[in-house]
Parts: structure tokens; sequence; C-alpha cells
């Protein structure tokens, strides 16, 4: 029996994806399978995937036209061995540590009723050096302000990825649960991990534990530097959400009450937050760019604070 199906969609990922396979080959916990997928690439990445398929029996690889991160790891997953007990969906680019999977998986196994277990990371640069120690915030409503959930606090709520905050590629998915999603979301990306992480989190819980277990790469082509094409996604997510339909009562509930939240709390605190910075930055050199930048954030936080809270979802 296989226990973890390990995915991976590859697109033109010569430069990382040597390091990436190396790093599941490495892990303590070896019952696992390693599906790489590359979707269209114009490099040597099928050239470098498709060889280990003769170093490791527990290695396959699939070339498959260009669809995307979302649709090649939905294509990634229709490959997986039936039996499979757990996914992960790890990026090309980024690094398991070597206890990530027998960590993860053996806390979904002495707590069943998670659907989704999530862990800190590390950050490296491209070329593979450390760089300064993030961390994953989770927002949660507070008593007056958003509050930002400790690290023994390791049950996290669907407002939290509604939020758009706790979410990324750092998590083991229970099969079971994940077999309840309509899977990864094709018409946007990025913003697709928080779409997916919303879906877990309706359909079963979702925990998150302090260890750094994944190391996280940032590096010039990544399409989240594109800030133009994060805003649009973070859009496109927000239409598809708001207007969800769900069936039943407890995920229409949850969705209802984080809509109150997010629009009339969370999000009007976030942009009076970042009109401050602006604000400084129109003291330091003024335009009138950054002046408008600024009342647009303005009139936004007002609006929440005043007209959403009392808005009926």
């Amino acid at each position: 029996m296989i226990k973890i199906s390990v995915i991976v969609p590859c697109h033109n990922s010569e430069a990382f994806i040597n390091a990436t396979i190396e790093s599941v080959i490495n892990q303590k916990l070896k019952d696992w399978e390693l599906i790489l997928v590359d979707d269209g690439s114009s490099d040597k990445t099928w050239e470098i995937i498709s060889k280990y398929n003769l170093i490791d029996h527990r290695i396959s690889s699939y070339k498959k036209t260009n669809g995307g991160t979302s649709d090649t790891r939905n294509y990634g997953y229709s490959l997986a061995n039936s039996e499979s007990k757990y996914l992960f969906f790890l990026d090309h680019d980024d690094l398991l540590h070597p206890d990530t999977l027998i960590r993860l998986s053996t806390y979904l196994e002495e707590t069943p009723e998670v659907g989704l277990v999530a862990c800190q990371y590390f950050m490296i640069d491209e070329r593979g050096k450390a760089l300064k120690s993030k961390k994953s915030s989770r927002w949660v409503p507070g008593f007056i302000f958003p509050r930002k959930l400790k690290d023994e606090e390791f049950d996290t709520p669907f407002v939290t990825f509604f939020c758009a905050t706790g979410q990324g590629p750092f998590a083991m998915y229970s099969r079971a649960v994940y077999a309840k999603t309509t899977g990864w979301e094709t018409s946007f990306w990025p913003h697709e991990d928080t779409d997916m992480f919303c879906q877990m989190a309706i359909n079963g819980k979702v925990h998150f534990l302090p260890d750094k277990l994944y190391y996280k790469r940032t590096h010039p082509a990544q399409g989240m530097n594109n800030f133009k094409r994060v805003q649009d996604s973070h859009g496109s997510f927000r239409k598809k959400w708001d207007n969800l339909n769900l069936s039943n009562e407890s995920g229409i509930k949850m969705l209802r009450d984080a809509k109150r939240y997010y629009y009339s709390t969370h999000q009007p605190f976030r942009d009076l937050k970042v009109a401050r910075k602006a604000f400084f930055e129109f003291l330091r050199s003024p335009d009138r760019k950054k002046l408008r930048w600024f009342l647009t954030l303005i009139k936004s936080s007002a609006s929440g604070f005043l007209l959403e809270r009392f808005k009926k979802y």
C-alpha cells in the first residue's frame, strides 16, 4: 500500500526540479509515490524528470500540453494510486524537509477528524540559500480588532482562509476529504490555494503546526511577482466565494459569517494599515498618484466600517 501521493506540476523547471525530487527521495518515510507532470515545458524539464523513472520505481513521469498549475495538479491527482491515503501537492521549485511526510502523515493518523494539516516553512533563494525567516500568519475575528492565531492554536477555521491568510503549498491532505472538493480551481491563479484551503475547511477540520517542514523558494521568475496578476486573481477568488451556493447548513453559516466579518472588519482594518503606509510614503515623496491611493484606501475602509456591518448576507 502506498501511503502518500506526492504530486509535482512542472513547467520550465530545469533549474530546480532535481533538488525538489531529491528532497522527496530523502524522506524518512518511504511509503510514497512521486508523480511528476511536465506541463508543456520548453526547456529540459522532461529530459530530467523522465530519467527518474529508471532510478526509483516509486517515481513516475508524465507529459501534457500546457494548461497551468491547477490543471496539472488535477491531472496528477487523476493518476495517483487509488489506495494512497494522503496527498501532498509540492511546487516544482520548493523542497521538503526530511521529516515532512512522516511528521504530517503521523499527525493525520493521530487526529483522524483533521482533513488538512499545514506547517510553517523556511524561505530560500534561487540558489537554495536561507533567507530571513518568515511565518504564515493566520487571522481570525477578535473582540474588536482582527486577531492573529498563536502557534499553539492548531485549529484553523474557515474564516482564516476566506480572509486569504494561512494558505500555501506547505500542507498534507486527507484523500477522503480532498475527494469532497471540486479540485483545484483552473479559472484563476494565484489564489488557487486560497480556494482549495477554503474548500477543505468547509469539508473538514484544518490544523496548522508550528514546525518548519517546508522550504519555500523565491526567485524572479515566479508569477507571484506580478502584482496585477495577484490582485486580479484575488478579485476572481472573491467573486467566486461571494456568489457560491453551498448545500449544507453548516457550510452556509460559515460562509455567511465569514463574509460579514471580512467586509465589515478584516478588510477595513487592512485598508487602514495600508493607508497609513501610503500616507507616510506620500509625505516622503509627494505626488498625486500616492495621494489618490491613500484617499482610495480611506474611502474603502470607511465604507466597510459604516456600511458592510449592516448589510444582510
